[in-house]
């Protein structure tokens, strides 16, 4: 009997194994849906505002994916990381305050706060930081995924493309709105409300709400530890619409954000035994972090003015600001085990400011964009890692056995040579005993704090000898060191960061009409960024072990003990080859770039266009926020030079609608975030760290969705994709060395099929869509993988397929919407490679479960 969470079913191995023309013919893609006559489906005109003016999709010279309001209510999407598998070479991950966009495999650092991202997100025409991208898709229109450098159309330049998130605006034609629930399994209930009225014949006002909360699927076995994996969010939008003139129209606009989730659930798994501290797949975890979290406090303020100069020109000026900060509390270790401890917090603060004036020209063969954008960023960012005191002295053990069997004195030790606890007095006496034969040492070894610090400081101080020989390992000796009074208490480190970013760029883009056939396209950006950056970890006497309730270290008022002679042992910037002082360290750098695009675009008939172009982008150098070095040796800027050749249109009669592109794209420096873990540094935990590389991609995206009846929409949403990468020198989470080698890569079979289907009934119509996800893995490509590791995890590498259905009837008059609808149907759930901070010293991968299935309805009322 097939365990349905061990991967593919008989079927769906089969249907895995189809050539492409029969999946064509089993799938629609994510093309927006309209229902005419009551039941049939239409390829729908999409306009979208890629090229800073609307259009239809299908007559722009770019690869452009558009996400719509029906694809939302299809997918229950809420946010960009519910959409990715509806969009090829799109990808999302991370949560809700450290969220990472990748398009065609180039994605952003997203712990940094001393970068920008590589691709660009936009709300209502305004950059967003990367903390910001979750705004849930309330009132959403539609949202525009542009692939390849944008710098020429975007207000801030996007080195491999932007995400444009487009909301709905006032209307002046009449009232409306609507009130809908969307609710399920585990708890899970979304209401979301909307109220367009006319207050004058000039004035318009909208209002939108929702709320969305969610309980956990999984149990955290833990006696302290928060519920794992909720949603508890609120997002609201009011704009108003003013219609000073018949040529120039204001819109004044504020949203408002709060997000209170848990934190994101992770799965211990110990290296040492293979084994799972809880089994993945029992809906368990063993999360022992208190007041795990993460939380968003957002809201921001603008306005939008337009103004038609003549018949020919016409501006746009629009401002906002934005207000917003963050915590991500987080279980680092996945095993409720007291002397296997790890937790870090990540606080930001974020105040972004963004301006931008365009202007725009239509005439006879001749259509013009350009304008300049400024933008000013503060921020802070404080980074803290927490460990036990117990696994403080577990770790501190480890130390002391690794320098004894490197030095021989194992011998020394009574019974198996081996220390089995540094706080034992026994275990101490012997240790200082054996380092004793080494030494010049002489001294008292009763287990007193002071004797061990005493005791400790002038072994280390032995002129020559083993002392000498001790002397890399004084940092966590000495800070890990602590009486066993201290028991029950937390070592806790944290980095400060502060960041102040100016960036500002000017911009134009010009079409020429060559022929009634032939366009040619050319643009320019200059872009200047500049950035103050700044770092402080505090040292001892600051660094303390908390021996309060465990809450303490979540109030602004815990206390502790200073431990004397304490020196940073967990903190990355501990790590590295900048000497660590209590004092603030500060860098400031500026780049700039000019950067471009030429495309030529013929129109073969008069519903399929071809296009090519070549493109370059740029995104800034900056800052690591843990790693030290870069206050002297800033990044290197992210430079893109892409080539691609496109078509798109309608054939069969406007039955079959498609896009394809390929692209060759080369980045140099593209930066990425990887877990580090550096042996050479007395550090015991792995850190996120920003590498460098040289990569260069060639491949292929391809949307096709066919029409074969009124009532049917068929289609596929595929890619494939190629990779060479050249990487600086970096170690793995295990402290492996990796990079300094090219390395080559393949994306594997990937494609998303879905089926529309509107059947004639009796009573209002009904609407069925299905789709159907597949991703071929292959882990043991992963940078974490080890050899031999899959044997203690279920479906380890397994390909991942996805079932979602829903059926949603809607009366004739369209005011009532009642809807069913089900997630992973299949009831697959899946692990990744297990990696991250604690897979050091501390010996412990985490990894994520993906969700079970989930089922629920829709309401809807319109009016």
């Amino acid at each position: 009997m097939n365990n349905p969470r061990q991967g593919k079913t008989p079927f769906l191995q089969t249907l895995g194994r189809l050539p492409l023309a029969m999946a064509i013919a089993m799938a629609t893609s994510q093309v927006t849906l309209a229902q005419s006559s009551g039941h049939s489906l239409t390829l729908e005109e999409v306009v979208v505002t890629a090229q800073k003016r609307e259009q239809n999709s299908m007559d722009v010279p770019i690869a452009v994916d558009t996400f719509s309001t029906q694809n939302m209510e299809n997918t229950g999407a809420l946010v960009l990381e519910d959409m990715d598998d509806y969009v090829p070479g799109f990808e999302v991950s991370g949560g809700a305050t450290q969220s990472t966009l990748s398009i065609r495999g180039v994605s952003s650092s997203n712990i940094s706060s001393g970068g920008d991202p590589s691709v660009a997100t936009f709300f209502d025409g305004v950059y967003i930081p990367s903390t910001a991208t979750t705004i849930a898709f309330s009132d959403m229109a539609r949202v525009e995924v542009l692939k390849g450098p944008q710098g020429t159309l975007s207000g801030k330049n996007a080195a491999v493309g932007s995400v444009n998130m487009v909301p709905n605006g006032p209307s002046l034609e009449g009232d409306e709105g609507f009130i809908k629930l969307k609710a399920g399994n585990y708890d899970f209930m979304r209401w979301e409300g909307m109220f367009n009225t006319v207050l004058s014949e000039d004035v318009a006002l909208r209002v939108n709400l929702l709320t969305n909360q969610r309980d956990s699927y999984l149990d955290n076995g833990s006696a302290v530890g928060e519920e794992l994996d909720t949603q508890d969010n609120i997002t609201a939008r009011v704009a108003v619409l003013w219609n000073i003139s018949d040529v120039t129209d204001l819109t004044v606009s504020a949203d408002y954000d709060k997000t209170d989730n848990g934190a994101q659930s992770s799965n211990g798994y110990v290296y040492a035994t293979d084994t799972w501290v809880a089994d993945p797949f029992s809906d368990d975890a063993s999360n022992d972090v208190v007041g795990s979290e993460e939380t968003r406090d957002m809201y921001s303020v603008g306005f939008k003015l337009n103004h038609e100069l003549n018949d020919n020109w016409a501006m746009s000026w629009w401002a906002n600001y934005r207000d917003l900060d963050t915590t991500n509390l987080d279980d680092q270790d996945g095993t409720g085990i007291t002397s296997a401890y790890l937790h870090t917090d990540n606080i930001e603060s974020n105040e972004i400011f963004y301006t931008e004036l365009q202007f725009n020209y239509e005439g006879d063969g001749i259509s013009f964009v350009g304008g300049m954008n400024y933008s000013t960023e503060d921020k802070t960012q404080t980074t803290t890692i927490v460990t036990t005191t117990e696994t403080a002295a577990a770790l501190a053990t480890q130390v002391a056995n690794g320098f004894l069997i490197d030095s021989g004195l194992n011998a020394l030790i009574p019974g198996d040579g081996q220390l089995d606890s540094i706080w034992s007095t026994s275990d101490w006496n012997d240790f200082v005993g054996a380092l004793i034969a080494g030494t010049a040492y002489a001294g008292p070894a009763d287990g007193s704090p002071a004797d061990y610090q005493a005791a400790l400081a002038q072994i280390i101080g032995a002129a020559g000898g083993l002392g000498a020989g001790l002397a890399p390992y004084e940092s966590v000796l000495a800070a890990t060191w602590a009486h066993p009074s201290a028991a029950g208490g937390f070592w806790n480190e944290q980095v400060d960061n502060t960041a102040d970013f100016t960036s500002w760029g000017i911009y134009g883009d010009i079409d020429f009409t060559i022929t009634d056939r032939l366009n040619l396209i050319f643009g320019l950006r200059y872009s200047e960024d500049e950035k103050d950056f700044s770092w402080f970890s505090p040292l001892a006497p600051q660094a303390t072990i908390l021996n309060a309730e465990r809450e303490a270290i979540l109030g602004a008022g815990a206390v502790g003990t200073v431990v004397p002679n304490a020196t940073n042992i967990l903190s990355p910037l501990s790590q590295g080859s900048t000497v660590v002082t209590d004092t603030k360290v500060s860098a400031s750098d500026k780049w700039s770039k000019t950067t471009g695009r030429a495309v030529a675009q013929y129109q073969l008939t008069d519903e399929l266009m071809t296009f090519l172009s070549y493109s370059t982008g740029y995104k800034s150098g900056g800052f690591d926020s843990l790693d030290l070095d870069t206050a002297t040796d800033s990044i290197d800027p992210e430079e893109v030079e892409n080539i691609e050749i496109g078509i798109k249109g309608d054939l069969l009669d406007g039955k079959l609608r498609m896009q394809l592109s390929y692209f060759d794209m080369e980045v140099e420096g593209k930066q990425r975030s990887v877990t580090s873990y550096d042996p050479t540094y007395p550090g015991i935990a792995g850190v996120p760290q920003i590498v460098s590389s040289d990569d260069a991609f060639d491949g292929w995206e391809l949307s096709l969705n066919w029409l074969p009846t009124d009532n049917l929409m068929l289609g596929l949403i595929t890619t494939q994709r190629d990779s060479e990468s050249t990487s600086e020198s970096y170690f793995d989470a295990q402290g492996n060395p990796q990079g300094g080698t090219t390395e080559k890569g393949e994306t594997l079979d990937a494609y998303t099929l879905t089926l529309d289907w509107t059947p004639e009934i009796p009573v209002g119509s009904l609407h069925v869509h299905m789709d159907y996800i597949f991703n071929e893995q292959d882990l043991q490509n992963e940078d974490n993988y080890q050899v031999g590791m899959e044997s203690g995890i279920e479906n380890f590498g397994d390909d991942k397929e996805i079932l979602n259905a829903r059926i949603a009837w809607y009366s004739d008059d369209d005011k009532y919407e009642l809807a069913l609808w089900g997630k992973n149907l299949l009831d697959n759930q899946y692990t990744g490679v297990p990696g991250g901070y604690a897979a050091g010293e501390f010996g412990i991968g985490l990894t994520t479960i993906s969700e079970p299935l989930t089922w629920g309805m829709d309401a809807r009322y319109n009016f």
